[in-house]
């Protein structure tokens, strides 16, 4: 496994010392996956703890433009936008990257090119993924509307933490930015499945009775669910257990459970996960805890009232969470 990852660390093609006088400033290589020879970091972003979409279908219009198939995952995560140098096409550059990933044992989730492959509007949900990026170089005119297309999703199965990596390739067709006209751009995103730092504190029953008679609600982040499901992680089992004692305790107290999400994805959509969950603690502690189903009723309101600003990954941690309201 080693000696396949030092092959994604190789260089793509050697790439010239003289591109990193052009990097934006606090950008860098990711330490796995370098760069197409002579290119510069013109876009670059770092989060110890976020989310990918993974595109994994073409992007279709329905209530908005969206991938046709899609899959979440969360960990380390680092966006690199890169500006090839002139003269290098899509192909070129693309093949050798999945030269390289093919090397190193990644598996192709997904691939496409072109519109018909991609969708015509594709570049219009990857556009996302730039918008996180910081320090960018006029961003807005870049993809705005590019040409020959090329699309790579790839992961890397290892026991301590898979790897997911998204290539995207696009040729900046437009006169504008000048820097960037008639060049290839190259997207990298790479997500190193990891646990997220706990920070929260678990409060246990008394915790949880003293704060609901004092502000008639208490948010809890120690109910963990699998990305974009209803699940119930086995982790989450004391802080449920200490949620029936808290109703054990009291026969008379009878509580809304609401599920919360931060704003990523379609406000729909986070509406729909965050009741599914919170009916899914309902269910456990109805059939697990042997409550009585008439002191529980299950919500989710999504991200409509979120406790911290979803700019951070910080303020999405701390709003999504599942909270207990006195009814």
């Amino acid at each position: 496994m080693f000696e396949k990852l030092l092959r994604v660390m190789i260089v793509v093609l050697i790439y010239a010392t003289m591109g990193y006088a052009k990097d934006i400033p606090g950008s860098k290589d990711h330490p796995m996956i370098s760069r197409y020879q002579d290119s510069t970091i013109v876009g670059y972003d770092h989060q110890k703890y976020g989310e990918l979409v993974l595109p994994l279908g073409k992007a279709v219009l329905k209530d908005k433009v969206q991938y046709d198939k899609e899959e979440r995952v969360e960990g380390r995560l680092t966006r690199i936008l890169y500006l090839a140098p002139t003269e290098r096409s899509t192909l070129e550059i693309y093949k050798n990257y999945e030269n390289e990933f093919q090397k190193a044992g990644f598996e192709k989730r997904f691939s496409c090119f072109g519109d018909d492959e991609c969708g015509r509007l594709f570049h219009q949900v990857i556009w996302s993924s730039q918008r996180a990026l910081k320090n960018s170089r006029d961003l807005p005119n870049v993809f705005s509307i590019p040409n020959d297309q090329r699309l790579m999703v790839a992961k890397l199965s290892r026991d301590e933490g898979d790897i997911y990596v998204i290539v995207y390739i696009a040729l900046n067709a437009q006169s504008e930015p000048q820097w960037a006209s008639k060049k290839v751009t190259i997207l990298i995103e790479v997500l190193e499945t990891a646990k997220m730092d706990e920070n929260m504190v678990t409060v246990d029953a008394e915790a949880m009775s003293k704060e609901i008679q004092v502000s008639g609600h208490i948010a809890l982040y120690g109910i963990y669910f699998d990305v974009d499901k209803a699940d119930i992680k086995p982790e989450s089992k004391p802080v449920l257990d200490e949620i029936a004692k808290l109703l054990d305790n009291d026969p008379s107290l009878t509580l809304y459970v609401v599920g919360h999400t931060d704003n990523t994805g379609t406000l729909q959509h986070n509406q729909n996960l965050s009741q599914k969950r919170a009916q899914s603690v309902v269910n456990f502690l109805i059939k697990e805890e042997h409550i009585d189903s008439k002191r529980l009723k299950g919500f989710g309101v999504g991200p409509l009232a979120p406790v911290a600003s979803n700019d951070t990954e910080d303020g999405k941690a701390k709003n999504r969470r599942v909270e207990l309201i006195k009814q």
